[in-house]
């Protein structure tokens, strides 16, 4: 069977065939071994999961808590009863399991790839469930005041969730961003926990935005009083970005706003 185009069901099966090589990336872990899925995340970062070795139970596949961990960094709360029914209706549907906020599943072997297919379709339509969460929409918290209070003194009219491009395919959403001449992008931390792994993904999406984009000036706010940041953390927002620190720390803003116009 061929199309108008003259394309053969090989040609598409090499075709997908080739795209599945490509985004495929395994490595070993602490317990296994670590792989890319051909399948994204709302923000565009693909689904990574782990594979452990064989156990009495057989073998166990989980997302290491990076689905529910996004979830929380969006904003959404998880605890609520809406968002318990439509966890477990999804993990039902998806065969998947959850504890501590890692979503896993254990399979027999022989492996089946269907079985690992739709534990990734799975945690998919998890992440989807950001848009039940009406932050966005709701009235601006004490961060985004202070912020947009702080860019209005300083006579700024930044763009609000602006997509900055990482490559040619994938773009990130910033908070704030301002074209000048050091454009400066801003990005308030509001995650409630997995601040180590949170902040991680912000440093390679820092590192990929500013090849980008010509003297790009990464600042990243975050809430000294309710969200603790652990060393690690620290270190990256430090390195990669132009600053890092509370968002009530508004002098610093202010002299680092000031230092790249």
């Amino acid at each position: 069977m061929t199309t108008n185009s003259h394309l053969s069901s090989n040609e598409l099966r090499g075709l997908l065939n080739s795209f599945w090589d490509r985004s495929l990336e395994i490595e070993p872990s602490a317990h296994g071994l670590l792989f890319t899925m051909p399948a994204s995340y709302p923000d565009g970062w693909q689904v990574v999961l782990e594979l452990s070795q064989k156990t009495p139970q057989g073998i166990r596949l989980s997302d290491r808590g990076k689905t529910l961990a996004w979830l929380t960094s969006q904003g959404q709360n998880i605890e609520t009863e809406t968002m318990k029914h439509h966890l477990q209706r999804l993990c039902a549907e998806h065969y998947l399991k959850e504890e501590h906020g890692v979503l896993y599943r254990w399979l027999d072997l022989p492996l089946d790839a269907t079985d690992i297919h739709v534990f990734a379709e799975g945690l998919v339509a998890i992440s989807r469930l950001e848009i039940l969460n009406d932050h966005r929409a709701a009235e601006e918290d004490v961060a985004d005041r202070i912020v947009q209070r702080i860019f209005h003194d300083a006579d700024l009219s930044p763009k609000r969730k602006h997509k900055l491009h990482v490559t040619k395919d994938r773009s990130v959403s910033v908070d704030y961003y301002v074209e000048q001449r050091r454009p400066l992008a801003l990005q308030i931390l509001r995650t409630k926990s997995d601040f180590s792994g949170t902040m991680e993904k912000w440093g390679f999406r820092w590192q990929g935005l500013k090849a980008n984009y010509s003297g790009l000036a990464p600042i990243m706010l975050y809430d000294r009083h309710n969200q603790i940041i652990d060393p690690y953390s620290r270190h990256i927002g430090e390195t990669e970005c132009e600053l890092f620190c509370g968002y009530d720390e508004t002098d610093r803003i202010h002299e680092t706003l000031a230092s790249l116009r």
